[in-house]
């Protein structure tokens, strides 16, 4: 700690909002490094939280009118050398979440945003910034700041032409061109080329370097064509506070939610269990197989726990024993429910997460699910849960059965694993010896 109060730095963290999902793990960075000595504030568009560290960006007036002046003249000339076209609505397929509409657009008065920020920082850290800010706001902080700035992967933005998911389209890979998927009319495909070259330019000329947030998009960051000649890219695996997250109450938990001893509770749930890209309908294949294939005396046994703000109506062809559980946002009571339930199953076919899977395993909760996002590297066959290939029910049923019928060691074992797995690869530990590389560099 002394020889990081001896280095100390001016980190920004920047962030579209600082509550829920993508928001929340920029938060998370904030408060780590932070927390390692660092003097740190966090910008955002949308403040939520009280914390004096997150302050809310706006454009402030400058107070010397030649100064206006001069920066009237120099968008004058950027306008007339490189003109740039207002945003405008595009149509676009809505499951692959093209929300980056022009990366060549300047959203934010760069002396406003250190005026608000207090300081020149010297590492800025970037996770979702959607309506906020873009690759060429960014440019232009670094020019301003000459700062260090790390992108992190929360979903694929960083290194695409727009969308935040590829479903399969490796447009992120060789540079977007004309052809692209997301958007649907023909006009407007050009869009996620010139959004995908502004970007790729943007990243060469002030350097910008990617941080991984999952097993998943470390792997699609490697192979893009923004960030492939990264000689390092580290991945901070969801960020688990597991002084909340833990399997500590795990032999009191199910009391907490009266459910019985003798059962065996399997959690499931998204904020949006419609959304297609969470696969649940290929849960209810797995488990309409289930229903199938075990003996009544076992069926009997098995619970569905489903946390969800909205549940899919095919839900209610379940046949086993289920009970909804309104969406949790206090850490405590869903420490307790990731520990009162025996099993989390996950069925995302296009994620870059989701944080839950992470959760699940501090909480000592096994969990099956789909080789994809969180799961690529933090859920291990036969040693924390089972993966299975990308929409394959069978296999997901499986692991499902398999965990299911674990005696009673080995599936202490398993849960045991689950939490060595976050405690080695997704705690606050292991992302501030993460951060200090960095930040030493």
């Amino acid at each position: 700690m002394d020889v990081i109060a001896m280095d100390k730095k001016n980190i920004l963290i920047l962030s579209t909002g600082d509550v829920n999902g993508a928001y929340e793990a920029a938060y998370k960075v904030a408060h780590i490094i932070k927390n390692m000595g660092h003097d740190v504030v966090m910008c955002v568009k949308h403040k939520t939280k009280n914390e004096n560290f997150i302050k809310q960006y706006r454009h402030l007036s400058l107070s010397s009118a030649k100064a206006n002046l001069v920066m009237r003249i120099v968008n004058k000339i950027k306008n007339k050398i490189s003109p740039v076209e207002p945003s405008k609505v595009i149509s676009t397929d809505m499951k692959y979440s093209f929300l980056s509409k022009n990366e060549a657009s300047e959203n934010i008065h760069i002396e406003s945003m250190l005026k608000i920020v207090g300081f020149t920082p010297d590492f800025v850290f970037t996770g979702m910034t959607i309506d906020f800010l873009n690759s060429t706001d960014m440019l232009n902080i670094y020019n301003a700041t000459k700062a260090k700035i790390y992108n992190i992967t929360v979903d694929m933005n960083h290194f695409t032409g727009g969308c935040h998911y590829s479903w399969g389209c490796e447009g992120y890979i060789k540079g977007c061109g004309k052809y692209c998927p997301a958007i649907t009319k023909e006009h407007e495909k050009i869009t996620a080329k010139n959004n995908f070259e502004r970007k790729y330019e943007n990243a060469q000329k002030a350097n910008f370097q990617i941080i991984a947030g999952s097993g998943l998009t470390l792997l699609q960051a490697q192979n893009s064509k923004i960030y492939k000649s990264q000689k390092t890219i580290h991945n901070i695996n969801s960020l688990i506070d597991t002084k909340l997250l833990n399997s500590k109450n795990k032999s009191i938990a199910k009391k907490v939610f009266s459910l019985s001893n003798d059962c065996f509770y399997i959690l499931t749930g998204a904020q949006n269990m419609e959304d297609p890209r969470k696969g649940f309908s290929y849960l209810l294949q797995a488990l309409e197989m289930l229903d199938i294939e075990l003996p009544m005396q076992k069926k009997e046994k098995i619970v569905l726990l489903v946390v969800s703000n909205s549940v899919n109506e095919e839900f209610g062809r379940v046949t086993f024993k289920k009970q909804k559980i309104d969406y949790i946002k206090d850490y405590r009571l869903l420490s307790l429910l990731y520990q009162a339930a025996d099993l989390f199953i996950n069925t995302s076919i296009e994620d870059s997460g989701p944080m839950m899977v992470s959760e699940a395993l501090a909480c000592g909760t096994p969990v099956v699910g789909f080789d994809t996002g969180i799961l690529t590297n933090m859920v291990i066959d036969d040693y924390n849960g089972y993966k299975a290939p990308v929409m394959d029910s069978r296999k997901l049923a499986e692991g499902i059965r398999k965990v299911f019928e674990l005696n009673k060691d080995d599936y202490e074992n398993f849960s045991k694993n689950a939490v060595r797995q976050v405690e080695e690869f997704s705690s606050y530990e292991y992302a501030e010896e993460i951060f200090k590389q960095i930040l030493e560099q």
